[in-house]
């Protein structure tokens, strides 16, 4: 499954290993991999009818991961307008954390549970931190949002200075909860994620109007592998 070979990547991961080809070395030159915290997102989307039974799956996983040696933090997340979709949003102390952790027995018992009632296999994008706020507990009533950024034709640098001004200035705005970039190394230097959260959908509504956001978004737009993806989510208590 994918969250397990995604994970199992970063148990061997060191700054100058663990990068399959020739090819993704080049794409990650200029992009260190630093073993320092690491965040993974996991991918959850079940059959509409199971929805219960997912979230209790995931909360107990949650709840056992939060013990776990290098927790730093273990949220869910449900999508707004896509229930049966879910994001597992975790903060490792290191990769080292992390790889250890897929052979604790939450994460077994989570892909075990969720086999049954998965529309596809769980997948988990493992990131490093590229730009971001010091990490905290997410409140219910905020408003969260995961975009995916992929970068065709070797645009990866032309994205990062895009990113440059759009995250300092969206880390000034009113209303900003938690505010990160994530990129997702040492597999895909050339995708990343941003993590962001909003104390109201005005905040975030404002913010996406904003004009560093759209200069942001123009001017990505030329560079983008897929289409831009923008997702919101409510947390799961």
């Amino acid at each position: 499954m994918k969250l397990l070979q995604s994970l199992v990547l970063c148990a061997g991961l060191t700054a100058a290993a663990g990068i399959p080809s020739a090819t993704a070395q080049n794409a990650n030159q200029q992009i260190p991999v630093i073993d320092g915290p690491t965040y993974l997102m996991t991918y959850i989307e079940v059959i509409p009818s199971a929805n219960a039974r997912a979230i209790a799956a995931m909360k107990e996983y949650r709840d056992a991961s939060r013990k776990e040696p290098g927790a730093m933090y273990a949220d869910i997340y449900q999508e707004e307008g896509q229930s049966h979709r879910f994001v597992l949003s975790e903060i490792w102390q290191n990769r080292g954390a992390a790889a250890a952790h897929t052979k604790a027995a939450a994460a077994t018992t989570l892909l075990e549970k969720l086999k049954p009632i998965e529309l596809g296999p769980s997948d988990t994008r493992i990131h490093q931190a590229h730009s971001v706020t010091p990490p905290k507990a997410s409140s219910a009533n905020d408003v969260v949002v995961i975009s995916h950024i992929d970068v065709a034709g070797g645009n990866t640098q032309n994205l990062i200075n895009a990113m440059g001004p759009l995250g300092e200035a969206s880390r000034k705005e009113s209303g900003m909860v938690r505010y990160e970039i994530l990129d997702e190394v040492p597999a895909h230097a050339n995708h990343f994620r941003s993590f962001e959260e909003w104390s109201s959908l005005a905040a975030f509504e404002t913010h996406n109007r904003s004009p560093h956001v759209q200069t942001y978004r123009s001017t990505v737009l030329q560079w983008l592998g897929t289409p831009y993806d923008q997702r919101l989510y409510r947390l799961v208590k």
